[in-house]
């Protein structure tokens, strides 16, 4: 059975299929969010919503007013990499850049969420009915209330050494800058072990490898739906 029977849901949410997506950082979880998009998902993306939240001017000021001053970019927007540095050294300041972000971004999600209910019958649709089928790619979903209103939670998994060095290329991020953001979160055994099923993603795994793994989600997804339709 789906892990939120018994949650009470907004209305119109319900009729589709959700997966919340966790892992390490650097595990590629946007990688594997976009295989099931290609195969008729709709993704939703915490980080770029919580990037949108961070533009607004209210949101910008409010950080500032919290955190201090110093956070500010060359063209005005707030510095991702200063923020970073300050917040993941101090617990009490990452605790409090949460309380401003994470509602924000939560209520955008549940706005996305509801939006695609009421779409009704999804034509990209993997599922049956045209149930539709969301991706939801949250990286703290563990302690967020949206923990309750997936379905099913899938893990993404790569060795460590190699995700060290995904985030090193492509963020630019110092040798342990990693481990000590992942300090912050739940170990990665409990959200391995929470999770329901578990996606291989180490360097050199093909694009039609994956396409395969997300694939055997969706024939198990479609057995649950025709036995347990909503």
């Amino acid at each position: 059975m789906p892990r939120n029977e018994d949650v009470k849901r907004t209305e119109g949410i319900g009729s589709s299929w959700k997966v919340g997506l966790t892992g390490g950082i650097g595990s590629g979880k946007s990688t594997i969010a976009r295989a099931f998009e290609a195969l008729g998902a709709h993704r939703i993306d915490a980080d770029q919503l919580a990037h949108e939240v961070l533009d607004d001017p209210a949101v910008m000021g409010e950080v500032e007013d919290t955190l201090g001053s110093g956070l500010r970019a060359a063209d005005g927007t707030l510095d991702r990499d200063a923020i970073a540095k300050r917040v993941f050294a101090d617990e009490a300041s990452l605790n409090l850049l949460e309380a401003i972000i994470h509602p924000r971004v939560r209520n955008r999600i549940e706005d996305r969420l509801a939006q695609i209910a009421r779409m009704g019958f999804d034509d990209r649709s993997p599922l049956p009915g045209g149930r539709p089928l969301i991706l939801l790619d949250i990286p703290l979903l563990e302690s967020s209330p949206l923990h309750k209103v997936v379905d099913q939670v899938l893990f993404v998994d790569a060795p460590d050494e190699q995700r060290e060095a995904r985030v090193q290329k492509s963020r630019g991020w110092r040798p342990g800058e990693r481990e000590t953001r992942e300090a912050a979160q739940l170990p990665l055994e409990q959200k391995r072990d929470a999770a329901d099923g578990v996606i291989s993603n180490p360097d050199g795994v093909s694009a039609d490898e994956i396409e395969v793994q997300c694939q055997e989600y969706i024939q198990q997804w479609i057995v649950h739906c025709t036995e347990f339709p909503e």
